[in-house]
């Protein structure tokens, strides 16, 4: 992970109220939310993807690496 996809991590896993993370598309925003699931494998995240499929690409990966995901769209909300 590069500097400020740590920084993001750390501010999550300190538990600051408000994260706000701005890089471009491709950057790696995703990592620097992911990283903290790793040291709190019983908490529940959440992270608001803009389109249907990057929140299916995100379970999808989380679940290869055996962390529970589920994206939650029109779809799954029942």
């Amino acid at each position: 992970p590069c500097l400020w996809q740590l920084k993001v991590a750390h501010a999550l896993l300190k538990g600051d109220q408000d994260v706000l993370c701005i890089a471009g598309t491709g950057m790696g925003k995703t990592l620097g939310c992911w990283i903290p699931l790793l040291f709190h494998i019983n908490n529940i995240q959440l992270i608001v993807t803009p389109l249907n499929l990057l929140g299916k690409q995100n379970a999808l990966s989380l679940a290869k690496a055996s962390i529970q995901a589920i994206a939650i769209n029109a779809e799954t909300a029942s």
